[in-house]
């Protein structure tokens, strides 16, 4: 099936492709517009727009994420190759270079995030687009753990049993929400997700709990994929002191599980430049000159010719069969 990686909620929903987006591309794109102010392309790509847009106050604590943007010179793979090894010791890093040059630039996010839900669900069999599933959620039996699953499922919205609104109660419950919803797509991602938070407490708080004998089902879900953002590169930068250099990668990964256990995210993003293009030099003589014949020991060629004019140039090789040249010669 087809996924997209999105770079900002602004991507548009399409007929059979899946969706995922991750703050933490946002995050390394904060970092260089917190250093370098906002980032001026020639010519400027709607993603850079889109990516300066993006609220990302709020959005992760700082206690699970790691972001930051410099050069090589001062230390930033460094800093953040410390930083992820005391807080993340067991995090499965792939973007972070070997090494960089002293003014190669990068800005980098990472994030992780583990919830779990204190009373495991069951697992069970599920349906989604009339295929069968994996699923977990809660079987109308007499388990005994019934009651402690139903627990953790607050009811926001049931306009049917094909739209409705859940969250999944875990034992971040205090900082994070986990919801589930099933609704008509909007025309862009994040229209949807608005679309979801106003639907959010509609129901009355007698209504908002689990009746006995009701069932949930939701299908597991195990995702891996990365992509790059080709419309950030090869673009020259007209930003202050980045004036001139182009981003030669920008890509993001994101890993995410969702079981009868609870929820787990990983997501990195790095954002490259090798640093300040070598200019193309060109050795093409084109005006007066001088050619010269030395030993390596003397200070007295013994041949020098400045060529002032092109008197003494061969012309252009002609192809057969062209007429003769200026005076009837031919070169």
């Amino acid at each position: 099936m087809p996924i997209a990686m999105c770079a900002t909620l602004d991507t548009r929903h399409a007929a059979g492709t899946d969706l995922v987006f991750s703050v933490s591309l946002a995050l390394a794109w904060k970092k260089l517009e917190h250093r370098f102010g906002a980032l001026r392309f020639a010519p400027q790509p709607a993603l850079a727009d889109a990516l300066s847009r993006t609220v990302v106050d709020g959005a992760v604590s700082p206690a699970w994420c790691v972001a930051d943007a410099g050069f090589g010179a001062e230390g930033i793979l460094e800093r953040l190759r410390s930083e992820l090894l005391s807080r993340f010791s067991a995090a499965d890093v792939r973007y972070l270079p070997r090494g960089l040059a002293p003014d190669a630039l990068l800005a980098y996010g990472y994030l992780s995030r583990d919830l779990r839900f204190p009373v495991v669900f069951a697992v069970r069999e599920g349906v989604f687009d009339a295929r069968p599933v994996r699923a977990f959620g809660i079987v109308d039996n007499n388990h005994p753990h019934n009651a402690a699953r139903a627990a953790q499922v607050i009811v926001h919205e049931h306009r049917s049993e094909r739209e409705f609104v859940i969250e999944l109660c875990t034992d971040a419950a205090d900082e994070d929400r986990l919801l589930i919803a099933q609704v008509p797509p909007r025309e862009r991602l994040g229209e949807t997700v608005r679309d979801v938070l106003d639907r959010l407490g509609r129901l009355p708080p007698e209504y908002r709990s689990l009746r006995r004998g009701e069932e949930v089902a939701i299908p597991r879900i195990e995702l891996e994929t990365e992509a790059s953002f080709p419309e950030l590169l090869g673009r020259r930068l007209c930003t202050g002191e980045l004036a001139g250099r182009v981003f030669h990668e920008a890509r993001q990964r994101v890993r995410f599980t969702l079981d009868e256990g609870g929820a787990s995210v990983t997501a990195e993003a790095a954002i490259l430049s090798f640093g300040m293009p070598e200019p193309r030099r060109s050795f093409a003589v084109c005006q007066p000159f001088l050619v010269m014949l030395i030993r390596r020991s003397a200070f007295v060629p013994y041949l020098a010719l400045w060529v002032e004019t092109p008197a003494w140039m061969q012309s252009p090789a002609r192809p057969a069969g062209a007429g003769p040249a200026l005076g009837g010669i031919y070169r």
